[in-house]
């Protein structure tokens, strides 16, 4: 388990210690309709960048509340992209984004 991907201790001390939260915040990540590159990818090619941005940065907050923290912050890069805010190539920082995801992903299934 890659625990640098998720600081645990600082999403339980955001969330004022209360461990119950964070496994129902842990379960919603779970049970909302979950991360989906394909439907990314397709906005992008539609050209509904502000649509991509958006679903981006729903995947980012929720994965900042959990303390995954490579995650948010590599969805805030993509984000920017998307919204026009950077120059950085997307498609790199979307695969990197894809990886962090999964990654991210399987700790969190492991906290749960």
């Amino acid at each position: 388990m890659e625990q640098s991907l998720v600081d645990y201790k600082k999403a339980i001390s955001d969330l004022g210690n209360d461990s119950s939260l964070y496994k129902d915040l842990l379960d919603c990540w779970f049970s909302e309709v979950p991360f989906d590159k394909t439907v990314l990818n397709s906005l992008i090619e539609k050209n509904e960048l502000s649509e991509a941005a958006s679903y981006v940065h729903r995947i980012k907050g929720a994965a900042g509340s959990l303390g995954g923290l490579t995650l948010f912050q590599t969805a805030q890069k993509v984000e920017d992209i998307l919204r026009g805010r950077s120059d950085d190539p997307l498609t790199p920082n979307l695969n990197k984004l894809y990886s962090v995801y999964e990654n991210t992903n399987a700790v969190f299934r492991e906290l749960q």
